[in-house]
């Protein structure tokens, strides 16, 4: 080791201290976040039963806890090589694991949709069409539902705040002039009995899933279980609602041959459906809201994507439309009942 400089000033040291204790600090916070990470992916992924599998997590942590002290205590300073070499078996481990459209998945969510266009008749498959008596109670039915593109009129675009004011699942419905709606939601595939947990899906717990059907059908569940339900009526043309429609059939033809992996953050129903929406109007910015999607509302007033003649706040009142959702009405029937009184940005205004 070479000597220690002798003439090094108050100040010097005092810097080569306060150097020392920074790395000492970042290299200890990358390990607690490496080992928080690790024990995540763990619990959610390895294959066995819950006893081995909290064994094998403790010793996980106890190689990370002696690789901490291995920065103050020498005899524990070989723990790093273990450490090391167990993470990056996890690494080299997670990179196996790939999403799959073959699990026995949940009744819901059972079949993505997909859709084929022949000239301008769009038929798509797997169109959900589910009688609900209850959240557990229903009767499964998949259709084939075709639409002319040049009937497209409206696209509308759906709040459901089921975990507070600040995050809400995000859906959007396409109208047609004979009255139909189709609504696409983009959701969690989750296997038969297993739940939603915001956590697991950032550990490649859920698969990704774009679902479409009857606004009956989907909006219905949601008031059996008692989430608020918003509706807004977005500014388009015909033409940019059909190429909003012709993207989303795109991604999930996509998505039915190259499965992907559900993300809280970063792939999920709101920000999968900003880059679709980004793909048809590229000049909307990045915006916090987006992630925090229960300010959506005031996002889409900014940037004039619904309609602005009203203010903010009555804009969001009108947009309640929980009260309306009713079983027993036909489609067309059920999509006016829900947009009466909703404020439409298409029409002209009252005088």
């Amino acid at each position: 080791m070479p000597p220690r400089p002798a003439n090094l000033s108050k100040k010097d040291r005092m810097i080569r201290r306060l150097s020392r204790s920074f790395a000492i600090g970042a290299f200890v916070l990358i390990v607690l976040f490496s080992a928080l990470w690790g024990s995540f992916a763990l619990w959610f992924q390895l294959p066995l039963e819950t006893a081995p599998k909290l064994g094998v997590i403790a010793l996980f942590n106890l190689l990370a806890a002696l690789t901490i002290a291995g920065t103050f205590w020498r005899r524990a300073r070989h723990a790093f090589i273990a450490y090391g070499a167990a993470y990056l078996a996890l690494i080299l481990w997670w990179g196996t694991i790939h999403p799959t459209n073959d699990r026995d998945f949940a009744p819901p969510v059972a079949h993505g949709v997909t859709g084929v266009l022949r000239g301008d008749v769009l038929t798509m498959q797997n169109v959900r069409n589910f009688s609900w008596r209850s959240p557990d109670d229903f009767t499964e039915t998949w259709e084939e539902r075709s639409y002319k593109l040049s009937d497209l009129t409206s696209a509308d675009f759906y709040l459901v705040y089921f975990m507070g004011p600040l995050i809400a699942h995000s859906m959007v419905s396409v109208g047609f002039k004979d009255g139909r709606h189709l609504l696409f939601s983009i959701e969690i595939r989750p296997e038969r009995g297993e739940a939603f947990s915001a956590i697991a899906g950032f550990f490649k717990r859920y698969e990704l899933v774009f679902l479409a059907g009857d606004e009956r059908d989907y909006l219905f569940l949601r008031k059996a279980q008692d989430e608020d339900t918003r509706l807004y009526r977005l500014a388009v043309t015909p033409e940019q609602a059909r190429a909003l429609l012709l993207q989303y059939v795109w991604e999930a033809n996509r998505l039915e041959l190259h499965p992907q992996f559900y993300n809280t953050l970063t792939a999920n129903c709101t920000t999968t459906i900003f880059v679709l929406i980004r793909s048809i109007f590229p000049q909307f910015p990045l915006d916090w809201r987006v992630l925090l999607n229960g300010f959506l509302p005031s996002f889409a007033f900014q940037h004039g994507l619904v309609d602005t003649r009203i203010p903010l706040d009555e804009l969001i009142r009108r947009a309640a439309v929980s009260d309306r959702i009713k079983m027993g009405l036909s489609e067309v029937a059920f999509g006016q009942r829900l947009r009466e009184n909703v404020p439409d940005p298409n029409a002209p205004a009252r005088p």
